[in-house]
């Protein structure tokens, strides 16, 4: 996707949308301790991979804007 043709208030919400994901996949991290300990450790790391993506993406659009708005 190219960031750069995004308007501001899509980049702001992008970046809202990501920060409600990270805290949804935070908190189910916190709160799952039920299960087998390799179905948790499995979650756990998934999980964590999708929350460096959204860490990723959130990075992105925030040099954009700062790029926008030196």
């Amino acid at each position: 996707m190219q960031y750069a043709n995004l308007t501001d208030d899509e980049l702001w919400r992008a970046i809202y949308q990501n920060t409600e994901a990270m805290s949804d996949l935070v908190r189910q991290m916190s709160e799952s301790k039920t299960g087998s300990k390799a179905g948790v450790r499995t979650k756990r790391v998934s999980n964590a991979q999708t929350i460096d993506a959204l860490e990723r993406q959130y990075r992105i659009y925030t040099m954009e804007l700062r790029r926008r708005y030196p």
